[in-house]
């Protein structure tokens, strides 16, 4: 209620120009005016969040299409071994089959150990000059008297370009400390010749390659860490013996990446169905009934996929995927599993296209770029209309407000004068009734 001067209001039209009844007429305005407003606002609100959490289904849909346009998940190999000499892993490049290696010596790298001993890692060694030779490279190492053999073993370890690696070893006994040099790295081009005024003995026979047969092939390497052999193969040799190599195509990744994919299509599907639906019986409908624009969309995605053949003109059907009724799909994994077993190349040509290009994925991914992120796509045109419809509405709603507002406002000044008007007649009205009334008594 009003304050000040408006405050008495009512009081000289005993009521009849009271605020309770500027409040019945502005609430009445309101309800016809300012409510249906705010419905169109709270339903346009619900149409953004329903637009919304398609966008979130979509583009987790894409996420799965993207994975599944990954060459790697369609050519993922496994491998299994009879045999210990080895260990092996498997790319996508590797061919499936089987393979027998046997390993005659493993890569060696060379090791010397200086003649003389020192009693403690302090001692001085005594001046002159260390050639080393390794790999057709020559390094003086320089030793001043004050030297330790500490000192010089850091000097190795810091001029040898690191492919030295010298340390002080305790062999025991009265002095225990030597020098020991051994090559950083394996085969036999990684001896070391040691010459000038320090002599070493050799420990083991030396720096040696790796030898070993592939499928009855000799072969030798400088390291027993071998990715050359063959394409997709990475090979570490273990000790000597023979194992046995399988290697098969991986379909497990492949498989739980389409079951993600279907999950993720008949979320997005369904979603779609919902928000267009009209239910004859219950007489309920979706949030976007009879909105054309969100069933273009569903087709869309439904067309990229039953519209795709291979060459041989196969479709989905073929690949183990259904299209129901409701628009979603059905996956079996069987049929699926069959069919790569029988040509893998088909299936991921299907599915990815020939050299990435034309495959079911690919051009689903393109239907959802063009749905969710072009500029004029179906969903982003959506949104925007919904924007720009939620900014006129809420203009409308404060210009009616304020129109309903500053009619009140008059209203109750009018209420006002009148009542005043009113109150003064009232008040004369009175006067002369008094007056009257005065008048009639002394004639009596």
């Amino acid at each position: 209620m009003a304050t000040g001067a408006l405050s008495s209001l009512g009081i000289g039209s005993d009521g009849a120009l009271s605020y309770d009844v500027i409040d019945q007429l502005k609430k009445a305005d309101t309800s016809a005016i300012i409510k249906p407003i705010e419905n169109k606002l709270e339903l346009n609100h619900q149409k953004q969040e329903k637009l919304n959490e398609l966008k979130k289904l979509v583009t987790s849909l894409n996420t799965e299409v993207v994975a599944m346009s990954d060459p790697a998940i369609y050519q993922a190999k496994t491998t299994s071994l009879s045999g210990s000499s080895v260990s092996v892993t498997a790319d996508a490049k590797a061919v499936p089959g089987t393979h027998t290696l046997d390993v005659n010596n493993l890569a060696t790298s060379d090791i010397k150990q200086s003649q003389t001993g020192y009693g403690y890692e302090d001692a001085l060694m005594g001046a002159g000059t260390m050639h080393l030779e390794i790999d057709g490279k020559t390094y003086d190492i320089s030793v001043s008297a004050t030297d330790s053999v500490k000192e010089v073993t850091k000097k190795i370890n810091t001029e040898t370009d690191g492919k030295i690696e010298a340390s002080l070893l305790n062999t025991g006994g009265t002095d225990p400390w030597h020098i020991v040099l051994k090559s950083a790295d394996t085969g036999a081009k990684n001896n070391i010749s040691v010459t000038g005024d320090y002599d070493f003995d050799q420990v083991g026979s030396g720096a040696k390659d790796a030898s070993f047969t592939y499928d009855g092939i000799q072969i030798t390497r400088a390291t027993n860490d071998i990715d050359d052999l063959t394409d997709g193969l990475t090979i570490k040799l273990e000790h000597a013996g023979e194992t046995s190599i399988t290697i098969k195509q991986d379909n497990s990744k492949l498989l739980e990446g389409m079951e993600k994919f279907v999950d993720s299509y008949n979320k997005l599907v369904k979603s779609f169905t919902e928000s267009t639906k009209f239910d004859k019986t219950s007489k309920e409908a979706g949030i976007f009934q009879g909105n054309s624009s969100i069933r273009a969309a569903a087709t869309a995605l439904k067309d990229a996929l039953i519209l795709t053949t291979s060459a041989n003109g196969k479709t989905i059907n073929s690949y183990g995927m259904e299209v129901q009724r409701d628009g979603t799909i059905a996956l079996d994994k069987s049929k699926l599993e069959t069919a790569l077993k029988e040509n893998p190349q088909e299936v991921e040509d299907f599915f990815r296209g020939t050299d990435g290009r034309n495959g079911a994925f690919n051009r689903l991914e393109n239907t959802i770029f063009n749905i969710k992120t072009s500029s004029n796509g179906i969903l982003k045109s959506l949104g925007k209309n919904l924007d720009e419809d939620a900014t006129r509405l809420q203009q409308l709603q404060k210009a009616s407000q304020k129109r309903l507002d500053d009619r009140y406002s008059i209203m109750a000044k009018k209420f006002a004068a009148f009542d005043s008007v009113i109150a003064k007649l009232n008040s004369q009205g009175d006067s002369l009734k008094a007056m009257i009334d005065a008048e009639l008594a002394q004639k009596q």
